[in-house]
This record gives C-alpha cells, structure tokens and sequence, in this order.
C-alpha cells in the first residue's frame, strides 16, 4: 500500500494556497482561437444588456456563488453584485450620472434594482443589480429551458425603451470551471467544483448505514481513531460502492460547448450517481468526496487536464495524504486505486505550484477552504430525505 507523506507546507498548507490562488488567478484553459471579447465603445447616454456567461444562466454559479465572501468584481468600473453575471454596460452623460437599472426574469428573476451614480462621464462601467433569483425553481432545471429577461434603465433624468432578451437556463449539473469576462479576463472558476461535493446529501447517511452493516467496522471514528482507522474506514466505503456496482462512465462534455468564451462540464448529483451506478471522474470523485466529510476527513479535489482524483489526510494536522483514482471502482482494490492516484499526483507534482500559463489547469481544490469562504453544495432538488 502505498501513500505520500506531506507536511503541513506540502499538505494542508498547500491546498490552502492553490486554492486561494484560483480563487484570485486570471488565467484558464479557454479556446485559444476564440476572438478577443471587450466592451463596446458607447457614446454618452447609451447602453447595451450585458452577459458574463453568454446568453445564459447557470444554477449551479448562481448557488455557488450566493454566499462567497469574496467578491470577482473589485474595481472601480463594476458597480453591484460583486459576482453578478448579468446586467448591463453603461456610459454616463456627465460626471456623477445618476443611474437606475431594473432586471426581471419570467420565471426565475424577481424584479431586481440598482441604484447609484456613475462617477466618470468618460468611463464604461458594468453594472449588476442583486439579482432576486427563485434558487428553488433553478435548482429544478435538468435540461436547458427558455427564460426572458427585461432591462429598464434610467441614465441621468431620461428612461430608456425597455430591452427584452432571450436567454437559456442551463441544467443545475452543469459546472463552469472558467470563463472569459466581458473585458476579456479569464477567470480560472475550478473551485465550483466544490458546489457539488454534498455532505449533507441523504444518499451519504444511507450509504454509511451499509458499511457498519458490512462489519468490516464497528463504527467511523474519523481522525480520532488514528490513521490506521481512517485508512480502514476509506476501504470500507471503496468496498461498498465497489458492492454496489459502480463503473465508470466517460466524461460528461457540456451541452454549451458552442460558446469559445466557456468551459463547463456536467457533473451528476450524488443520487443520480448512486441510482444509476455510474460516475466519470468527476462524479465519481465528488461523491467519494462527499463520503469523506461527512465522516470528519479533510478531502481535496485533485484536477489535472481532463481528469480528476481525490486528496485525503490521514491525519489531523495534515502531514500524511493519501491520493485515491476514483474511476477504479469496477475493477481496481483499494490498494491499486491509491496507487494510480500516487502515481497521477507524483506525475504532476511541480505544476501545482507552478506560475507558468501552461500549467493553471492544475488545481487542488480543498473542500473545507471552499466552506469556509462560503461555497455551499448544491442540493439534490429531487433527493428524498
């Protein structure tokens, strides 16, 4: 059996990092042939509707994105929602230009506001109003459906005609993880992967009730029952979804791979994982994820070009990890999964850290860091508790 000891600089600290700086980076893997997106050149008194994502909402950015106590929009020319994917590009017609902006949605917007000023009259500046998002109806959407979006604008002392604009709702399975802004900035997103990691799914409490029913534990004691148990525990729970028939599938690719300025990928909530008893990389590293925190385990994602494994610490302080290749639950022990996903990591080991642009589709993406910053999981809109 093989693992990798880490310590806390390699380890915890090292998730802590990378995961901070995808957080912040502004680099990603995007269509390199993609034209370069900007802002239009507006004359003063004029606007135009502006989307972050294409003509499109993503549930899963918009839950993911609710509660982060960071915000991407940190400079003087985006107004509102520091992480708003809607809204509108606008040039004032003097200095101090006070501006109004309503947006509502047929279905899933609330009429939703922005008031304030625009300071320059030389400037084109991005404004987002807090949009008033229905999360029950977005987190319903399994296939892509139809919304209409309504912009009222007021600049200075003159309302605008009304625009009216179609756009998509994407499925709440569909993980953006990078984009390119309306100002041409890629934007590595990888951490929403995270959204989909559920500790507090029902489908967890079950499957841990099926391994104590297995005998090959007593009980999960987690980090206080030393590492040898925790080890134990993990290969407890291998073997029930090895039990259970799990097989891997091949990557899910996004439906909207049309838009060069997107990547996205489709990522199967736990119960349709369980259900169906086929999980890709993602999918299956997400629930195993899933597993681990609900039983008190430090997890991290670990995602490489195209693929994705997991991180465990074997103990508390973080200074042993083992590393575990998720795709080989139909056929590989436990033993030759940590195996492949050593040797997945030791492949890759110094593009982690690495500053090189060639390298920014390596992450670790640690689960608890995203917690405490405020990514919570998307729920199972049709899990039965």
């Amino acid at each position: 059996m093989d693992c990798v000891a880490m310590k806390p600089s390699r380890g915890v600290l090292f998730a802590v990092m990378l995961f901070l700086v995808v957080m912040v980076s502004g680099v990603c893997w995007a269509d390199e042939d993609a034209p370069d997106r900007k802002l239009p050149q507006l004359q003063p008194g004029s606007w135009e509707p502006l989307f972050e994502l294409g003509d499109s909402i993503y549930p899963s950015v918009v839950i993911s994105t609710v509660t982060l106590k960071t915000g991407l929009w940190d400079d003087h020319q985006h107004l509102g929602d520091p992480w708003g994917m809607i809204g509108i590009v606008v040039r004032g017609t003097a200095a101090a230009c006070p501006l109004t902006v309503e947006i509502s949605g047929g279905n899933f917007i609330k009429p939703s506001t922005f008031t304030g000023i625009l300071p320059d009259k030389d400037t084109v500046y991005c404004v987002y109003p807090l949009l008033k998002y229905d999360y029950e109806k977005l987190l319903n959407v399994q296939q892509t459906v139809p919304e209409t979006i309504s912009f009222k604008v007021t600049i200075g002392p003159k309302t605008e005609p009304e625009k009216i604009v179609r756009v998509q709702v994407r499925p709440v399975n569909e993980c953006v993880y990078s984009f390119v802004d309306s100002s041409g900035v890629i934007h590595d997103t990888s951490f929403f992967f995270a959204a989909y990691v559920n500790e507090n799914h029902p489908i967890i409490s079950q499957i841990m009730k099926e391994v104590i029913a297995a005998r090959k534990i007593d009980s999960f004691s987690g980090y206080s029952g030393g590492k040898e148990e925790v080890i134990a525990e993990i290969e407890a729970i291998w073997d029930m979804l090895k039990k259970k028939g799990m097989h891997y599938s091949t990557m899910t690719a996004s439906a909207d791979d049309d838009n060069p300025y997107i990547d996205s990928q489709y990522v199967r909530l736990l119960g349709e994982s369980i259900n169906y008893a086929q999980a890709n990389c993602v999918d299956g590293s997400v629930l195993m994820a899933s597993i681990f925190r609900k039983i008190g385990l430090d997890v991290s994602l670990v995602e490489i070009p195209e693929h994705m494994f997991i991180a465990v610490n074997t103990d508390s302080e973080g200074e042993e990890t083992i590393f575990i290749e998720t795709t080989g639950l139909a056929e590989d022990t436990f033993e030759e999964a940590m195996d492949e996903g050593y040797e997945e990591f030791e492949k890759s080991q110094d593009k982690f850290d690495s500053e090189k642009e060639e390298d920014q589709a390596y992450n670790v993406v640690n689960i608890q860091n995203a917690r405490v910053m405020g990514i919570i999981p998307v729920k199972d809109a049709f899990a039965k508790n």
